[in-house]
């Protein structure tokens, strides 16, 4: 399987799993009752959207990297065009000349 090299659609892939996460998080909170709050559905929604959010940040601290310095890039929402540290552009197809 081809690892996926762009950091943009890497950032772009860790949040939609981020946000699910969050999303299967909001519905479990839904089978809270106030007669038994800590339900096993409730309990184990949890656990999955913990493991998502988990994931997720694994995910973009391992992929989101300059593909020509190899170094950790912001996580933020918006989209960075040039690596702070080697001023490359973070296109992984964008030839760079050394």
């Amino acid at each position: 399987m081809k690892k996926f090299r762009d950091p943009r659609l890497n950032r772009i892939v860790g949040y939609v799993i981020l946000f699910s996460g969050f999303g299967i998080l909001a519905f479990g909170s839904s089978f809270r009752t106030e007669a038994d709050p800590y339900n096993w559905k409730f309990v184990l929604l949890f656990l999955v959207s913990m493991t998502f959010v988990v994931y997720s940040v694994i995910w973009m601290v391992k992929t989101v990297r300059c593909p020509h310095c190899k170094r950790l890039l912001h996580l933020k929402l918006y989209n960075i065009d040039y690596c702070p540290w080697c001023k490359y552009p973070t296109d992984p197809d964008d030839p760079v000349y050394r």
